[in-house]
């Protein structure tokens, strides 16, 4: 239900697809209409630019042909193209002559989505042009991003670790586990607890009635703890044998096998997040020990909370070790990367705006990716449910067009 009332929430994003506008200023003229080279055609009087985006063979850059009075202008101009994007970059291109077009003079990058502003000056005139070409936006409105679950986070540096995965069991320690017998053997004449009961320190667990004195003594709980046998009933004899045992599971130790591949990546201080039962949780490793029995693999202990008792010994655990980290400038969380085209991307957000940024991308270790270049550290970017922006962006159709 949840998800499905997330899709009716992305249907109602309201799109912002690639829409040239009419040039601002009086006087201006612009006829949105493709060239002989797939171009854009920018008309004012007896002028006439075509401005594509050419992506061949080479990274995209500006190529522009200029008439006057329907003849090429070859030289004795100046062109200008002003690329305002979504967060306020300004990028700026001058154009040189080539052998039959004009050049710009850098590279184009991704995504293809700003506000354009050419200035073209000849012959003593200046012409201007502007509009918006948008690709990978939307708006959204804040209520309804809030009601989708649409969470961001702001781009900074970080931390990528690299990790080793390791396998165990939970177990108690020996002093956690405390097992009662008689002080002197007798005749139990009362039981007060059951298997699975929870006792205090000092609870009194059954009465005995000595042999030789024949006077009746308590048997206390010498740890806090759970019941985890009784071997006595009353009327019953009690002798040497151990008539209790009592554990206390508020913390129990995750024993992870280290294989002789992995031991020289492992060492006592290391940070593991340990998972059992579908339950994940951080410690560091404190003890490693050698196995009895010769057996091929050290055991790394490490120490888990287990205030509610959800977890008990002999269940089987995961343990992921950070064994290495390094801090990189510029990292995101793994949560909000998704595919568009033939990019990996992230959506930032500026007001109600929301946008792609493909990435190139570093190390990455399945929480957190480094990223090599694409997003700005201090960029705010979708990190819960980038997957409704995705999906409406895609639903939109809007072009790589220019």
């Amino acid at each position: 239900m949840q998800f499905i009332k997330q899709l009716l929430l992305v249907m109602g994003f309201v799109c912002l697809a690639s829409s040239p506008l009419q040039a601002a200023g009086k006087g201006q003229e612009q006829v949105d209409s493709k060239g002989p080279h797939g171009g854009k055609i920018l008309e004012q009087g007896n002028v006439t630019v075509e401005l594509a985006i050419f992506e061949q063979g080479v990274p995209p850059e500006y190529r522009a042909w200029v008439t006057l009075d329907g003849k090429p202008v070859t030289g004795d101009l100046q062109l200008a193209v002003e690329l305002t994007r979504l967060g306020g970059q300004v990028d700026n291109f001058t154009f040189v002559w080539q052998d039959n077009y004009w050049q710009g003079d850098g590279v184009v990058t991704e995504p293809h989505s700003f506000d354009v502003a050419v200035i073209l000056t000849l012959g003593g005139k200046t012409y201007q042009w502007g509009w918006e070409s948008y690709e990978g936006r939307i708006s959204i409105a804040p209520d309804i991003a809030s009601a989708a679950g649409i969470k961001t986070a702001v781009a900074g540096p970080g931390a990528i670790s690299r990790k080793i995965t390791t396998y165990g069991v939970l177990t108690a320690a020996p002093e956690q586990v405390a097992r009662v017998g008689a002080r002197f053997p007798g005749l139990v004449t009362q039981v007060n607890v059951q298997l699975g009961d929870r006792v205090a320190q000092g609870d009194v667990l059954a009465e005995v009635e000595s042999n030789e004195s024949l006077k009746k003594y308590s048997l206390r709980a010498p740890i806090t703890g759970v019941v985890i046998a009784r071997l006595v009933n009353s009327g019953e004899m009690a002798g040497e044998e151990a008539l209790y045992s009592i554990a206390n599971l508020d913390s129990l130790w995750a024993e992870l096998k280290v294989f002789p591949g992995q031991r020289a990546d492992v060492r006592a201080g290391q940070t593991v997040s340990v998972t059992a039962q579908g339950l994940e949780q951080l410690g560091t490793i404190q003890h490693l020990l050698p196995t009895p029995g010769n057996s091929p693999y050290t055991l790394a202990r490490v120490k888990i909370d287990n205030p509610e008792g959800f977890l008990s010994p002999g269940l089987m655990v995961a343990g992921d070790i950070v064994v290495d980290e390094v801090v990189v400038p510029l990292v995101v969380d793994n949560r909000a990367l998704q595919s568009f085209r033939d990019w990996t991307v992230v959506f930032i957000q500026v007001d109600d705006s929301y946008e792609i940024r493909p990435l190139e991308l570093g190390r990455s270790d399945g929480a957190f990716t480094e990223v090599l270049g694409g997003l700005q550290a201090g960029d705010r970017y979708v990190v819960e449910n980038s997957y409704l922006i995705k999906a409406d962006i895609e639903k939109s159709g809007a072009s790589h067009d220019h």
